[in-house]
């Protein structure tokens, strides 16, 4: 065998010489040694993906799986090496390009090339016409691609170089200008025709999203999210210069700059995944808080009513009476109805109508209270809508600016509105509970509903209705351990009423519609809030 092992032999080889590794050793290497020593583990890496690669394809084509274990190769690959069936495909594929031409498999196998570029030049040589091309032709074409990947072509350059080697190799055969519009005139009516975006619930808490886009308006999206993500980059930056200038003029102390920085953290280390997802969540927050999103299912907002039997009475009482509900709306004939039999303690079939009756009556109908502002938009819709109105939420833009959280820069319209004493809780939705906060600081702030003692951040409101920021005892330095600071956040002084009702699918359906908004990744701005 001229000194060479065979496949057994090598791989016992290999496994003895990884068993005998020393990692001991990386503590004395200096940082050049150290890169040295990934870059020829990386090396060694590559050609052993390329083997692998050169005997799935054998595996492949003489259906070695099938015939042994009755079981297809990718099948086989997904259940003995624990992986899910793409990835299994994937890499029968993969094995395919590069074992696609004797010269890209020998070069992979050697290491001259990586084999994720050597799977792009098999990938472009099936592409070529090759039954229309001649031998030598076909040599010259893997010759061509070999010398774009070893010359330092990127593996997405080389993928896409088909027209340009079939010019070099084959003239002849290469499309005319009239022909490549063609062709990309008949991928961009297939990509329409493939387009689509999907989303499924995992089982953990999260919803999977996959799909695909033609290239244009994929690239529009890719471009667009990564300005966000960089845009939000440089406001963390800026962030974190206001906190500093903050500390030094005194307007926070040491204590609560630490907390607030720390509270940022969060925010900073969020991996480019994480603030792609992000940032396209922001944009679809942006389109529905400027009235972009069109309603759907015109199901009417489900009621939660709170006030005690007797006021609720009295609210009932008053609209049959004058026909009109608090806000001076009219109320229709089944609801006038419908009140007039839960007051009489009859309905229409002659029994006797419960307290929950007139609840419910008063609900369908509407009997809540309303706060109205100078120019009688509504400010306080009660309990009747978790979520804000416009009128709310321009009346919180004028009063807050932005996110109230110290140093965060992201401006009015890119904030959400934070019930202070909890919706679960019984809070409600008025200007004197609510305030402005971006989606993270919203994460920050949300009161534990299952814990509602936790050292927490809190928003308390002062005499003049200003809203002021409280950080937990723990990030406090400035604060003696123990004890009460007298800080009272607007949930507590509600400690004493009833637990909240678990919430509904239609509760929970609403929660995420406010509490999940995100704040795109480009704001700008000022915030106008205290720490107390």
């Amino acid at each position: 065998m001229d000194g060479k092992r065979d496949v057994w032999q090598t791989v016992k080889v290999i496994e003895e010489a990884l068993d005998l590794l020393d990692h001991s050793c990386a503590a004395t290497m200096n940082p050049t040694q150290t890169l040295a020593a990934m870059r020829a583990v990386r090396r060694l890496s590559d050609r052993m993906t390329a083997e692998a690669a050169v005997w799935t394809d054998r595996a492949a084509k003489t259906c070695a799986a099938e015939k042994t274990t009755g079981t297809g190769l990718s099948d086989y690959l997904a259940v003995t090496e624990g992986r899910s069936s793409s990835e299994a495909n994937g890499l029968v594929h993969q094995a395919g390009r590069i074992t696609a031409d004797p010269r890209v498999r020998d070069a992979a196998l050697a290491g001259t090339v990586s084999p994720g570029k050597a799977a792009a030049a098999g990938a472009v040589l099936r592409e070529l016409p090759r039954h229309d091309m001649t031998e030598s032709q076909r040599e010259a074409a893997a010759g061509a691609l070999l010398e774009q990947a070893i010359g330092g072509a990127t593996t997405r350059q080389i993928a896409r170089s088909a027209d340009r080697v079939l010019e070099q190799v084959a003239p002849e055969l290469a499309p005319t200008a009239a022909g490549r519009a063609a062709e990309a005139e008949r991928r961009r009516q297939r990509a329409l025709r493939e387009r689509e975006l999907n989303f499924a619930e995992d089982g953990r808490g999260s919803v999977r999203l996959w799909g695909r886009l033609p290239e244009t308006e994929g690239d529009l999206l890719r471009k667009v999210i990564g300005a966000c993500v960089e845009r939000g980059r440089g406001d963390e930056r800026r962030e974190v210069e206001a906190l500093k200038a903050q500390k030094v003029s005194g307007e926070l102390s040491s204590g609560e700059y630490f907390a607030a920085r720390a509270a940022l953290q969060e925010r900073e280390h969020r991996s480019t995944g994480q603030r792609q997802a992000d940032a396209m969540v922001d944009m679809v927050t942006t389109l529905q808080d400027a009235g972009q999103i069109p309603a759907a299912g015109g199901e009417a907002p489900r009621v939660v009513v709170t006030l005690d039997y007797m006021g609720l009475l009295q609210l009932a009482v008053d609209a049959a009476a004058t026909g009109l509900r608090p806000d001076g709306s009219r109320l229709d004939e089944v609801s006038a109805a419908r009140l007039q039999a839960a007051l009489t303690g009859t309905s229409e079939t002659g029994a006797d109508v419960s307290a929950s009756q007139v609840r419910i009556a008063c609900c369908d109908a509407g009997i809540l209270p309303l706060v109205l502002g100078d120019q009688s938009e509504i400010l306080d819709v009660g309990r009747e809508h978790r979520l804000v109105t416009p009128q709310i939420r321009k009346t919180l833009a004028l009063r807050d600016t932005g996110c109230i959280f110290p140093g965060c820069r992201v401006p009015a319209q890119a904030c959400q509105a934070h019930h202070v004493t909890p919706w679960w809780a019984g809070g409600s939705t008025s200007i004197d509970n609510l305030v402005l906060v971006c989606r993270h600081h919203h994460g920050v702030i949300e009161p534990h509903r299952y814990d509602p003692g936790a050292d927490q951040w809190r928003i308390t409101f002062d005499d003049t209705g200003r809203s002021h920021v409280h950080p937990p005892r723990r990030l406090r330095r400035d604060l003696p351990p123990g004890g009460n600071d007298g800080e009272n956040s607007a949930q507590n002084r509600d400690e004493e009423s009833p637990a909240p009702e678990p919430m509904t699918a239609r509760d929970h359906e609403q929660d995420h519609q406010e509490n999940s908004a995100h704040r795109p990744d480009t704001e700008t701005g000022s915030q106008d809030a205290l720490i107390a």
